[in-house]
C-alpha cells in the first residue's frame, strides 16, 4: 500500500528528503533539475518499501516516478545503480534520527541505550526502512555494487559509534570491539521485532543487551 503525503510517517519523509538531497548532490553541475532524478529516487524508495528488492524493476519505478524507463536508466544507469542510492539515502535516514539522540548523551551506557533508541525511533516511525535495509544487505552477499553501498553504510555507523565510545573515556581498541557487538546486537534486536513485533520479552532482551554491552565495556 502506497503513501499519500498526508500520510506519510516521519521517518518516511525523512527518507524522501534524504534520497532528494542526495539526488541532488550528485547531478552534474551546470544542468538545471527538473527534478525528476530526485522523483525517481522517491519512487524507488517507496516501490522497495512496498515490494523488496526482488519485486522492484526500472519499469516500476519509471511508472510510479511518472517518468520514462530510459530517464531512469539515464540518471542511474541500472537497476543495482539506483538501489545503491536508494541504500545510501535509508542510512542517512536512520543514522540522522540516532545521532539526535547521541547528541544528549555522553557516557557508554548513554551511547548505547540512545543508538537502541534511535533505531526503535525508525522502527516505530516506518518499519518498512528497517525492512529495506536488511533486503539489501541480503541482497549485497551477491551484487557487488550493493554490497559497496552496504559496507559504505556500515563503515559510517562504526566511525560514529567509535567517535562517541572513545570520546566517553574507552580506550580505541575497546570502542572498536565494543561497536561491533553493539551494531550486531541492535541488528538482531531489530529483526526480532520486524518478526515478532514489540513483545515483552524483545523489550526484557534489549535491556540485558545494553547492561551486557555496558559491562563488558568495564
Amino acid at each position: 500500500m502506497t503513501q499519500t503525503a498526508a500520510t506519510r510517517t516521519p521517518a518516511s519523509t525523512a527518507a524522501t528528503k534524504t534520497a532528494a538531497a542526495a539526488a541532488t548532490e550528485s547531478r552534474p553541475r551546470g544542468r538545471p533539475s527538473s527534478g525528476a532524478r530526485e522523483r525517481i529516487l522517491e519512487a524507488a524508495l517507496e516501490v522497495i518499501k512496498a515490494e523488496g528488492y526482488a519485486g522492484t524493476s526500472l519499469d516500476k519505478v519509471a511508472a510510479r516516478a511518472g517518468e520514462s524507463k530510459g530517464l531512469v536508466a539515464y540518471h542511474y544507469g541500472s537497476k543495482q545503480g539506483l538501489v545503491a542510492e536508494v541504500a545510501r539515502a535509508v542510512a542517512e535516514t536512520i543514522t540522522s534520527v540516532v545521532l539526535e539522540r547521541l547528541d544528549r548523551v555522553d557516557d557508554v551506557e548513554g551511547i548505547i541505550g540512545a543508538t537502541a533508541d534511535g533505531v526503535d525511533r525508525v522502527l516505530d516511525d516506518d518499519v518498512r526502512l528497517a525492512r529495506v535495509y536488511f533486503d539489501l544487505a541480503a541482497v549485497s552477499v551477491v551484487d557487488p555494487e550493493i554490497r559497496s553501498a552496504i559496507a559504505e553504510i556500515n563503515e559510517g555507523w562504526r566511525a560514529v559509534l567509535v567517535e562517541r565510545l572513545t570520546g566517553a573515556g574507552l580506550a580505541a581498541a575497546r570502542s572498536r570491539v565494543l561497536t561491533v557487538m553493539v551494531i550486531a546486537g541492535i541488528q538482531g534486536l531489530a529483526l526480532e521485532r520486524i518478526e515478532r513485533g514489540k513483545t515483552a520479552e524483545l523489550r526484557q532482551a534489549r535491556d540485558l543487551f545494553v547492561r551486557g554491552a555496558v559491562a563488558a565495556a568495564s
